[in-house]
């Protein structure tokens, strides 16, 4: 069974996702989590926020409509893991290359993510927002497990984009 220890649904800002690492923080210490995994989590943790916060342009006007897509993001834990999950819409025509970077990360061993990560460094084609996947090579590097997801179509246009990064404690 799993135990909600940190949650938050709505649009995210820079000063929301410092108050949830603030909290998390709280939380950690009243679990007496570990701090090697404490500070794993936090690291996917602020990847993660940040990865809903970056393409927050592309669905906001579609969330203020349809509010029970709002994106939200919880901590959640039992007795063997804790889970960082964050839902959010994506738009349809995006879908198949988050699926193919998800999956490309997926399919490496540990030995050759490190690869992988030095080339997206080296060679990967970055923009404002990123793109390169070098976010999802350092959120599974970090946890040490592959990386869940999954898209249920709301729309025509849009997806609701579930991803699940689970750490063993």
């Amino acid at each position: 069974m799993n135990n909600s220890i940190l949650a938050h649904t709505g649009l995210l800002t820079f000063s929301t996702i410092d108050a949830l690492l603030s909290r998390f923080k709280y939380v950690s210490q009243e679990l007496d989590l570990r701090f090697p995994v404490y500070k794993r989590i936090i690291t996917v943790m602020i990847e993660s926020l940040e990865n809903v916060y970056k393409y927050s342009d592309v669905y906001e006007s579609f969330v203020k409509e349809r509010s029970e897509f709002m994106p939200d993001f919880e901590i959640t834990q039992n007795v063997q893991s804790i889970r960082l999950i964050t839902r959010n819409p994506v738009k349809n025509e995006d879908v198949p290359r988050l699926k193919k970077k998800i999956d490309q990360v997926n399919d490496k061993n540990r030995d050759e993510l490190k690869s992988m990560y030095l080339e997206i460094i080296t060679n990967g084609e970055f923009s404002a927002k990123g793109g390169a996947g070098l976010g999802f090579v350092e959120m599974a590097k970090t946890s040490g497990n592959n990386l869940e997801y999954s898209f249920k179509p709301i729309t025509d246009d849009y997806s609701l984009y579930t991803f699940i990064v689970t750490f063993a404690i």
